[in-house]
């Protein structure tokens, strides 16, 4: 491989990845080198291969080769492994739609120059299946993956309104779908989860995630979730991050309809490429070390591997 074709960074960007995730221009040619080179020996993978997709999980790992094969690994595998989840993600489908046009997953954009962390906001609309919402939320995370160097090296974040929140709606967070969810956040993706904030979180969920969520996070992930009520959300978090919700939260951005609009164009923009999607993955049966199972990886009584998260 004589060059690399990656998105060239901001003077600002670029500063930051070699200062925090050990970004060396005079190793990027080389390392994603020896990247291609391992990915062709693992006949048990079908991944994207182009350099853009690779440098993400290297920019993930902090430049470990070594953790960067095993996320990669993982990311395919799990994803083989959670066909509910990962497959079939159809940006024109009905409920895909409902969701993105509600506003239930919207990106909320930044002044121009910002570096930091990514946000979302996430907000419930019950007549949708909690499934389907997670589905939707994964896909919006892999399109910052796939275009916004922001996000592949500040990280991201998530703002959740449980307001429109229902005792019978919360029946759906069955304790094998949250861990699913948690491992994927946790440990599969290459971009790295920085906090968690739901505001107008009702008493019962707080249960349910001190029994049911929780201990299915890392010690460095459980620091990283903050859960206020209605009553108290709005002294608790930041001015910077209050800033950038809609205009119906007091921040300074459009309404959550202009800002869902958007979004949802953006991921129906996506629409081949998740459809395309679904032709990679990992072929157990040609995995040349241990064979990896659902039972081993997500079962209930099983353990699955810490990677990183920072």
């Amino acid at each position: 491989m004589e060059t690399y074709s990656i998105r060239p960074l901001s003077k600002e960007l670029d500063d930051k990845a070699a200062k925090e995730i050990n970004e060396d221009p005079k190793r990027i040619k080389e390392t994603l080198k020896m990247f291609h080179e391992w990915i062709k020996k693992q006949p048990h993978l079908n991944v994207r291969n182009d350099d853009q997709h690779l440098i993400t999980f290297l920019r993930g790992c902090k430049w470990s080769l070594q953790l960067a094969k095993q996320k990669i690994d993982y990311f395919y595998t799990i994803r083989t492994l959670l066909p509910d989840l990962f497959r079939g993600r159809d940006a024109t489908s009905q409920e895909i739609q409902l969701l993105l046009k509600s506003g239930c997953i919207t990106l909320l954009p930044n002044e121009e120059g910002y570096i930091g962390p990514k946000t979302f906001l996430v907000t419930f609309n019950t007549d949708l299946p909690f499934l389907a919402l997670i589905r939707a939320i994964f896909m919006s995370i892999e399109i910052l993956m796939k275009e916004d160097d922001n996000s592949i090296i500040s990280g991201f974040q998530i703002i959740t309104d449980y307001k429109l929140l229902t005792p019978g709606y919360m029946l759906q967070f069955t304790p094998a779908l949250v861990k699913k969810c948690a491992i994927c956040m946790e440990n599969m993706y290459p971009l790295r989860m920085k906090g968690h904030i739901g505001i107008n979180v009702p008493k019962g969920l707080v249960v349910i995630y001190n029994n049911f969520a929780r201990p299915f996070f890392s010690d460095k992930l459980k620091e990283r979730v903050y859960l206020f009520t209605e009553s108290n959300w709005k002294e608790n978090v930041s001015r910077d991050i209050q800033s950038v919700l809609p205009q119906e939260y007091g921040g300074d951005n459009p309404s959550l309809t202009h800002l869902a609009d958007q979004w949802a164009q953006k991921v129906m923009s996506y629409r081949d490429w998740f459809l395309e999607d679904d032709g990679y993955g990992c072929d157990e049966t040609r995995r040349q070390l241990a064979t990896k199972t659902y039972d081993q990886e997500l079962g209930m009584e099983g353990s699955f591997r810490k990677l990183m998260i920072d």
